[in-house]
């Protein structure tokens, strides 16, 4: 079944080898591109949001330096001994650095306030809010959050005054609307305070990203999945406020371009294999099929089956083939029709020869003893002899059934034995056959031939007395006839060199009786059947006729 497939099998593996090799390679490929598109989007991103950082780090510094500023302003310093000038001096102080401290506030960039602190007056001076509370020294140098008042405060504490600088935290909302663009979403975060986001953030995602992000380092980046999605998040610590500046981008919208690539990769690859498949099952029609059909119409000839003929159509050159093929079978079965025919008629032929050789002679014979029994007045022998000779030639003459029964053959070897008999009343014989072998199918005149050449070559030259025993038996299967006589016999080197000689086509040196037999054993039984010839422990020779127990070929 391999075999007959082969070819097809081949060109099937070589595709798909071809396909997965293309396949992997690129698949590798993509996955590199992959791998260093994302290092350079998470460096890309790390470096946008260092820059905004950066900028929040100035610009909280430029806050920081105004109140170091307002600090070397000497008109401050007068602040501690304020409650011991008179009011005018008092008013015209609070006036001057509420004018200081407005100046240096218009100047930043950033939206701010600056206010100051008086222990003496317990007030507050400048343009800030009033505070909930007096400043706590614990929080000097720092920017805290006053979630109340959305507002970043820094304090400064001196000697008789109090420095407070702060700025709204739209300043930063502003700025992370200004560090957004299409798909990420920066924020600021802080463990004990709360989130910072631009105006377009979506919350609860911000905080699943915070819930499954480890803040280890001051910076970093980390692949976060949301709902089955991958987010790419980078963050930075903003080193003047103590916040993590967040941001996060789809995987997806990032990779965007790569991975519609890659599925259109995939998608010929998929057309490419279909059309793999569809070339296969063209070439299994087109070229396979036919192949097999005439492998069965060779493999059946091979069989001797001749009359096959191919009635497919395929529409191609194939076509051509299944007719040089039809046309070459019923060649072959013409031309071995012919020979059979001719084979049939020339054994037919060759039996006819053999039974017109062999009655001359006998017959010739057969008269002498009349004409001698006649002459001596011996009625009885010749009323023996002219029925016997009768029997024998009106059964030997009949050409028209060339198959008989056993026991028919018999009874023809009973009557030539009869007539030998008559003429050496030194033979005697016995046919030993068992019934169920008598309504055996047999060729006809296939026993005649022996029982002769044990009467003539074996008998005729004997002095003494002499006999010929014909038997049958069933062993192992197989008929067995055997025609024995206690003749002159033969030798082993004799027996070898005729039984080599029955192999060839006969000639004048040979007689033909044995090599016919042979001949029609051959044609009318199927092996393994043939004729063996054996010497006799006692003297004389046996020819053994075997065949298998099956129904004799009638042609």
């Amino acid at each position: 079944m391999f075999k007959q497939y082969r070819t097809f099998y081949s060109v099937l593996l070589l595709l798909a080898l071809t396909t997965t090799i293309v396949i992997v390679m690129y698949s590798y490929t993509i996955n590199i591109s992959l791998s260093t598109v994302k290092q350079d989007i998470q460096t890309n991103n790390l470096n946008r949001i260092r820059f905004v950082v950066n900028n929040l780090d100035h610009s909280v510094r430029q806050l920081d330096m105004l109140g170091m500023a307002l600090e070397a302003d000497k008109k401050l310093g007068l602040l501690p001994s304020i409650d011991l000038m008179d009011s005018y001096d008092q008013v015209k102080l609070i006036l001057d650095l509420t004018d200081k401290m407005n100046l240096q506030s218009f100047s930043e960039g950033w939206n701010n306030q600056i206010a100051i602190y008086s222990p003496v007056l317990d007030q507050w001076i400048g343009s800030s809010p009033t505070p909930l509370s007096v400043p706590n020294k614990a929080d000097e140098d720092k920017w805290i959050l006053d979630v109340a008042r959305e507002t970043f405060i820094s304090y400064r504490f001196h000697t008789g005054y109090t420095i407070q600088v702060s700025f709204p935290r739209d300043n930063i909302r502003q700025m992370l609307d200004q560090a957004k663009i299409e798909h990420n979403d920066p924020f600021f975060y802080k463990a004990d305070a709360s989130i910072i986001a631009n105006s377009d953030s979506d919350p609860k995602r911000i905080e699943g990203i915070i819930a499954n992000l480890r803040l280890v380092k001051p910076e970093g980046t980390a692949i976060v999945k949301l709902d089955g999605t991958p987010y790419m998040v980078n963050y930075l610590l903003a080193d003047s406020l103590g916040w993590y500046l967040i941001d996060y981008l789809p995987s997806n919208e990032a990779l965007q371009p790569i991975v519609r690539t890659q599925n259109y990769f995939y998608a010929a690859c998929i057309a490419l294999f279909l059309a793999g498949v569809l070339i296969a099952v063209f070439l299994y029609r087109k070229v396979q099929v036919p192949i097999v059909t005439l492998l069965k119409g060779v493999r059946l000839l091979k069989h001797g089956d001749f009359s096959y003929r191919i009635k497919k159509v395929s529409r191609n050159e194939f076509d051509i083939l299944y007719e040089n093929f039809n046309d070459m079978t019923a060649q072959i079965e013409d031309l071995i029709e012919k020979v059979y025919k001719e084979k049939i008629a020339s054994r037919e032929a060759m039996v006819k020869q053999l039974q017109a050789q062999i009655n001359p002679h006998f017959l010739y014979n057969c008269l002498f003893f009349i004409n001698n029994m006649t002459r001596l007045g011996n009625d009885e022998a010749v009323t023996a002899m002219t029925k016997n000779l009768a029997e024998y030639f009106r059964y030997s003459t009949r050409l028209d059934e060339p198959i008989t029964t056993l026991e028919k053959e018999l009874g023809v070897v009973r009557n030539y034995l009869e007539i030998q008999c008559l003429r050496m009343d030194r033979l005697s014989y016995e046919i030993d056959v068992p019934e169920p072998m008598l309504r055996l199918r047999v060729p006809k005149l296939l026993l005649q031939p022996l029982v002769e050449n044990s009467v003539i070559h074996g008998i005729e030259n004997k002095r003494s007395s002499g006999w010929v025993k014909v038997s049958g038996k069933l062993k192992n299967g197989s008929y067995e006839i055997r025609v024995e006589d206690d003749g002159k016999g033969m030798s082993e080197e004799e027996i070898r060199h005729l039984l080599g000689r029955l192999q060839l086509p006969p000639d004048d040196s040979m007689g033909r009786a044995l090599w016919n037999v042979s001949q029609r054993m051959g044609v009318h039984f199927d092996p393994p059947s043939g004729m063996e010839i054996e010497p006799r422990p006692e003297g004389g020779l046996a020819v053994v006729l075997h065949w298998k127990a099956s129904v004799v070929k009638e042609d």
